[in-house]
C-alpha cells in the first residue's frame, strides 16, 4: 500500500516537473537564445489547427543576429556592376531553415521590361550569414525581347515545391491582348537547388487566348513581385496588377487575386477587385484569423486597403490606411505571430518606403519604415526606421530561429545594391517582447 503510494506521488511529481518545463523553458530569454523543446510543434502535430504566422519557437538572440542599424557592404547579396544590376528582391524561408533571395539581374541597366534580365537566387543554409553562389532560373536572355523578372514566390506546404512566378517579355506599359506580357510559372521540387522550364499560364489569366469573355480583352496583367500567400486550406494566392483598357493612368489599373487549387498547374482570377478612383498598383495579401484576407496596394501618401470575406473573389473598396505614410513603391506584408499559434499577440508587420512622394522623382522613394498592427490591420503604428536614405522594393519572411529576414533594395531609389539583413520584433517595438513571462507560448 506504502509502495503504491509513493509510485502516485512520483507520477505526479513528474506530470508537475513537465508542465514546469513547457510552461517556463520553451520561451527566448531576452538576453540569449534560450531553449527549445520543439514542444509548441510538438503540440499541433497531435491536431491542433495551425493558424496564420509562424509556428514555432522565437530562440533568436545568437551573437551571428544582423541588426540594421549596424550593416555594410559584408552585408550586400547582389551587388551592381558597371552596367549590370539587381533589383526586385523576393525572400523564401524553407522548412528545413535555409533562406532563399532572389532578384533579377538586369544587364542593360535597372529598367523593367522590357530589357535584358535574368532571374537568379541565391541560398544561405546557416540563417543569413553566409550565402551560396548565384544560381540562374530563367532561360538566358540575349535581348530585350526575352527577359524574365519580377519574380513572386511561395512555399506549397502539401508538396514542398517552391513556385515561382514571374513576367515575361513585353513591357506591362506596351502589352496588348494581342502581344501581351507573360506571366510564367517556374518550379523546384528540391528547395530551389533546380528549377524546371518555366511555364507559360498567360492564357489562364487574360489575353486572346484566354476564355473569359471579359480578361481576354484586359491589356496587361503581371504578378506583384515578393512573398504569395498560401492559405489555411491549401489555396495558393498571388495579387496581379492589372491594366484592362489601353489607358496607362495608373487610376485605370485594378488588382485582382491570382490563385490556385491544385499546387499552382491551374490557375484563377478572381471575379472581382477593390474598386477605388485611385486605381491600384503592385500589392501583397495575407490570410488573417478569421480566413478573411487583408490585402495592401502600393500608393502614395498612404498604402490602400482592402478585405476578402469569401476566399479572394470578391473585395471590399479600397481605403487609405491613415497609420501608413508611404512612397508609391512595392513593400511587403506579413503575419508574424497570430494568437491562434498560442501568441499573445496577433502581430503583422509590414516595411514599405515611408518617404511621401512630393510630385519629383529625385529622391525619391526612400527611408522604409516597419509599421506593426495589433488588431489584424484596423490601426497601424510607426515603430522603427530601417534606413535613412533612398531606397526602392523589399521582402520579409520569419528566420528558422523567429527572427525577420529583410531582402531590400537600400542606397538608390528603385536600382539595388540589395541587402540581407536580421532583426526582431523587439528592434522594430522596444515595448514588445513575444517571449515575456506572460508570454509564455504552450
Amino acid at each position: 500500500m506504502k509502495s503504491k503510494k509513493i509510485s502516485k506521488l512520483f507520477y505526479l511529481s513528474f506530470i508537475l516537473i513537465f508542465w514546469i518545463l513547457i510552461f517556463t523553458l520553451t520561451c527566448k530569454n531576452p538576453s540569449g537564445p534560450g531553449i527549445d523543446f520543439n514542444l509548441r510543434n510538438w503540440y499541433i502535430m497531435q491536431g491542433m489547427a495551425a493558424g496564420p504566422g509562424y509556428t514555432g519557437n522565437i530562440t533568436y538572440g545568437d551573437s551571428n543576429c544582423i541588426w540594421p542599424t549596424n550593416f555594410g557592404g559584408q552585408y550586400r547579396v547582389f551587388t551592381n556592376q558597371g552596367a549590370t544590376h539587381y533589383r526586385i528582391p523576393a525572400l523564401l524561408t524553407l522548412p528545413n531553415g535555409d533562406i532563399l533571395a532572389f532578384a533579377d539581374k538586369r544587364a542593360a541597366g535597372a529598367g523593367d521590361l522590357p530589357n535584358q534580365i535574368d532571374v537568379y537566387v541565391r541560398k544561405s543554409t546557416d540563417n543569413g550569414t553566409n550565402w551560396g553562389p548565384e544560381k540562374r532560373i530563367t532561360p538566358v536572355s540575349t535581348s530585350k525581347k526575352d527577359g524574365h523578372g519580377d519574380t513572386a514566390v511561395v512555399l506549397d506546404k502539401k508538396t514542398g515545391h517552391i513556385l515561382a512566378l514571374v513576367a515575361a517579355g513585353q513591357g506591362f506599359l506596351k502589352s496588348t491582348p494581342h502581344d501581351p506580357i507573360r506571366i510564367k510559372v517556374i518550379r523546384s521540387k528540391d528547395n530551389g537547388d533546380s528549377w524546371s522550364e518555366p511555364i507559360d499560364i498567360t492564357s489562364q489569366v487574360y489575353g486572346d487566348g484566354c476564355e473569359d469573355p471579359t480578361r481576354r480583352y484586359w491589356y496587361a496583367a503581371f504578378v506583384s513581385s515578393g512573398n504569395g500567400l498560401q492559405m489555411r486550406n491549401g489555396r495558393i494566392m498571388f495579387i496581379i496588377n492589372v491594366r484592362e483598357s489601353a489607358s496607362t493612368s495608373g487610376a485605370s489599373f485594378r488588382n485582382y487575386a491570382l490563385y490556385s487549387d491544385d499546387g499552382g498547374y491551374k490557375w484563377k482570377v478572381s471575379r472581382g477587385s477593390p474598386k477605388n478612383p485611385r486605381g491600384g498598383n503592385e500589392a501583397k495579401v495575407v490570410e488573417l484569423n478569421d480566413g478573411s484576407l487583408l490585402m495592401h496596394i502600393r500608393w502614395t501618401p498612404n498604402r490602400l486597403q482592402s478585405r476578402s470575406y469569401d476566399n479572394g473573389e470578391t473585395w471590399t473598396e479600397a481605403t487609405a490606411i491613415n497609420g501608413i505614410l508611404s512612397s508609391d513603391s512595392n513593400g511587403d506584408l506579413i503575419v508574424y505571430t497570430s494568437t491562434k499559434n498560442g501568441y499573445d499577440k496577433d502581430r503583422l508587420i509590414t516595411l514599405v518606403d515611408s518617404t511621401v512622394w512630393n510630385g519629383q522623382r529625385n529622391g525619391y522613394p526612400g527611408n522604409p519604415t516597419f509599421y506593426i498592427s495589433y488588431d489584424e490591420g484596423y490601426t497601424w503604428t510607426n515603430y522603427k526606421k530601417l534606413y535613412e536614405g533612398d531606397a526602392g522594393y523589399s521582402s520579409l519572411a520569419i528566420l528558422k530561429d523567429g527572427s525577420i529576414g529583410i531582402l531590400a533594395e537600400l542606397g538608390n531609389s528603385w536600382n539595388g545594391p540589395i541587402y540581407f539583413l536580421r532583426t526582431s520584433i523587439e528592434w522594430c517595438n522596444s515595448n514588445d517582447n513575444p517571449c515575456s513571462p506572460t508570454n509564455t507560448k504552450k
